[in-house]
């Protein structure tokens, strides 16, 4: 019983130093009157749309959703991002009123208000290719209590990855698109909750340069990779086995396409090279869906996501590897520039971890990942809105 109680005084310990309140402050990056000006242009030269129609207050462009109609509003939005000094986009319904002035209490409330009524509210995209919810291999810093319902020797596991998508150039693409470059690493380990000293089952290291690519609804990601795994020294110890030494390198590619803003599904595949052992089979698809709630709960704290990751692997005969998230993102303006998403999820399939994909599981996680802000620097006299 110890041993869970410890897990549960981390979990909380982590949590309440990224979520201790923070003091931030609004302030407008740039006057509204030279926005407007960018704004009205670009409406009515290339979209054909009544400058009548903008509102700008505080660095915060306000369109009429009515005025929209025929319009490639995710293209009409991506451009007036591009204006210096703008913080963000929203599109107005019909009834709703432009804030005529933005303190930070007001702005918070006005953004609260929003997302659970209605507003359609388009923060600056820092990220090209959205992180993939469900993924159990996304590099990403989380912690999870993981039980076992079919799975041999094990029972209670406790799992965590250390890694992050950290970028170091983007800028215009081909196609009028935005491009990205990165570089991607992640460690993965497992603990053996059922012994004495939490054995070290295993772990996994990967890392490798990736690009991203987005236009409008299409985004992209093509990386190379290497993955090694290593099995615990004290597993070894406690247990008879044969340790093989498992690595590779990998090419893959990844499509996603958002079908709203709230639906997004995508497909890809891995394609494995310099290979030890070498009669390991080279190729595994990847393919899920998710969901992110447009609106928010508790004063616009809690934001309803799910997804559900299916992958194949030409080494175990294409059998589906199956993992179901539901849970809640943690967003405030006052936990800095962190996401904490809470997760609860179901796998069904060969083992994620490098070493063991031989092995069947059935696993229950409780999940808690945090998502840090990794995108690069906005520009100067700019203020990306959290």
């Amino acid at each position: 019983m110890k041993k869970y109680v410890y897990i549960i005084q981390v979990l909380l310990l982590v949590t309440a130093c990224i979520v201790t309140p923070a003091t931030s402050s609004y302030s407008a990056s740039a006057d509204d009157n030279y926005i407007r000006g960018y704004a009205e242009s670009l409406l009515e030269r290339e979209y054909n749309v009544s400058p009548d129609s903008v509102t700008v207050t505080d660095g915060v462009i306000y369109l009429r959703a009515g005025e929209l109609a025929g319009v490639d509003s995710g293209a009409l939005i991506t451009a007036l991002l591009k204006i210096k000094g703008v913080e963000r986009v929203e599109v107005l319904d019909a009834g709703q009123a432009v804030p005529k002035a933005v303190s930070v209490d007001t702005y918070r409330a006005d953004r609260q208000k929003g997302e659970s009524g209605g507003l359609k509210s388009y923060e600056q995209a820092d990220t090209i290719f959205a992180p993939l919810i469900a993924d159990p291999r996304w590099p990403h810093f989380s912690m999870s209590y993981q039980s076992y319902t079919k799975g041999g020797e094990f029972g209670d596991v406790f799992s965590a990855s250390f890694g992050e998508t950290l970028p170091f150039y983007k800028g215009d693409g081909p196609f009028g698109g935005r491009w990205q470059a990165g570089v991607q690493a992640a460690g993965f380990i497992n603990h053996d909750l059922d012994t004495a000293s939490w054995d070290l089952i295993n772990e996994d290291y990967r890392g490798g340069v990736a690009l991203f690519y987005r236009r409008e609804a299409w985004s992209g990601l093509f990386s190379i990779y290497h993955n090694s795994s290593h099995i615990g020294d004290e597993y070894l110890l406690h247990n008879d086995i044969d340790r093989v030494n498992y690595s590779y390198e990998a090419a893959q590619l990844k499509l996603s396409y958002d079908i709203s803003m709230a639906y997004r599904v995508y497909a890809g595949t891995d394609y494995m090279f310099s290979r030890d052992p070498e009669d390991l089979e080279p190729w595994i698809i990847q393919y899920g869906a998710e969901f992110r709630c447009l609106r928010t709960y508790i004063s616009g704290l809690l934001r309803p996501l799910a997804g559900v990751d299916i992958k194949n692997r030409q080494e175990n005969n294409w059998h589906s590897e199956v993992l179901i998230a539901a849970g809640v993102k943690l967003e405030s303006e006052d936990t800095l520039w962190n996401k904490i998403n809470f997760m609860l999820e179901y796998y069904n399939g060969n083992s994620p971890t490098a070493s063991s994909t031989k092995i069947t599981l059935n696993t229950l996680p409780l999940q808690l990942i945090f998502i840090f802000k990794s995108a690069l620097p906005p520009p100067p006299g700019k203020t990306v809105a959290p």
